[in-house]
């Protein structure tokens, strides 16, 4: 076992996934990845990104660097995500990862993420060097990653208030439920979890700092769409008039624009193919007004909100930035993805650069 000492909050199950892969990347091929240092802050131009390590591969007498990500389990509505992140990085981004099916390698190669798992399947593209093996198969079915209750449904509600208002974290218990939206007894398990994680410090009675904000960030983005939003779907809708968003007044329902509609509306940039809107127990007056009729394949989808108002953007009907990034990267679409990074360095870049 390789002796790293990775900075907080990068894990010691992290670590020795990253050896383990690095072991079967080297198994397979006879290249070795070599880990330079474990990073903190990984900073760019105008933003703050943050990696788990810095590496190298040499080739041909020349070491070309590699910024390394750790996600030790890889779905789909994921993939935005990795993308955006990995490819903010001056250096050729690297996902280190438990295990990758065949499908999911093909999906990887086409977003041109570069990655290895635990079994020797890998890609990576530095010409003269290209590595693509797919096909290895865990000698047992790979195990889901733990999850502490933060990370579960409820959890992730206190962590999205959080995350759009970083001084609720000092708040009374209850104005956090009830910005969260929980029930009281949630918020004292999920600071709890947040501290054994290393991303609430307690810096003095009763005050309290949230630490490795991109690294929160990014597991949000990556755990929402999995834990959470399926579980806030309403339907699947459609409608006759395919423009009938650019005038509609969804706000008098309680309700937000979500995804690609909030992004155009946000950053002018996107033209909305898909409808996503958030609304707060009001979907069947907005179904009705609006003439939506239910269609599995529909091009407008309703989902429940599930925070309160201390969350909005100030006089706007979308929904958070963060959920509004969440949501494109979720779509794993590239140009949605490159709005995402638009909204990143609108929004989000100051929550990140303001870590301490």
């Amino acid at each position: 076992m390789m002796t790293y000492k990775p900075t907080n909050p990068t894990t010691r199950q992290e670590v020795d996934l990253l050896d383990r892969a690095l072991a079967a990347f080297h198994a397979a091929t006879g290249q070795r990845i070599l880990v330079d240092q474990f990073e903190n802050l990984h900073r760019q131009p105008n933003s703050v990104r943050r990696v788990d390590a810095i590496g190298h591969l040499n080739i041909g007498g020349t070491d070309e660097p590699l910024a390394i990500e750790i996600k030790a389990r890889l779905t789909k509505p994921t993939l935005g995500a990795i993308a955006h992140q990995l490819g903010q990085c001056k250096e050729h981004g690297l996902l280190v990862t438990e295990y990758v099916n065949p499908v999911m390698a093909e999906h990887l190669k086409e977003l041109g993420i570069f990655f290895i798992d635990t079994v020797g399947n890998a890609y990576l593209n530095l010409p003269p060097v290209l590595v693509f093996i797919r096909g290895n198969k865990p000698e047992k079915p790979a195990t889901a990653a733990h999850k502490t209750r933060a990370f579960q449904p409820t959890g992730l509600k206190v962590l999205f208030a959080f995350l759009c208002n970083p001084d609720l974290v000092n708040a009374p218990y209850r104005d956090i439920a009830n910005a969260a939206n929980v029930a009281l007894g949630t918020v004292g398990w999920v600071i709890n979890d947040l501290k054994d994680l290393g991303h609430v410090a307690q810096l003095g009675k009763g005050h309290r700092v949230i630490r490795g904000r991109q690294k929160l960030l990014d597991r949000w983005v990556t755990t929402y769409p999995e834990q959470l939003r399926p579980k806030l779907l309403i339907g699947r809708y459609t409608v006759r008039e395919k423009t009938w968003w650019k005038q509609a007044a969804i706000h008098n329902f309680q309700a937000y624009w979500g995804g690609e509609v909030a992004a155009a509306k946000l950053t002018k940039y996107l033209k909305p193919e898909q409808i996503t809107i958030y609304v707060r127990g009001q979907a069947a007056r907005l179904q009705l007004e609006y003439g939506m009729r239910k269609d599995p394949n529909g091009e407008i989808e309703l989902l429940d909100t599930f925070w309160n108002k201390e969350c909005d953007i100030d006089d706007k009907d979308v929904t958070p930035a963060l959920l509004t990034y969440a949501d494109l990267l979720a779509t794993g679409d590239q140009r949605n993805i490159e709005t995402a990074t638009i909204i990143y360095d609108q929004y989000l870049a100051q929550f990140i650069a303001e870590d301490r």
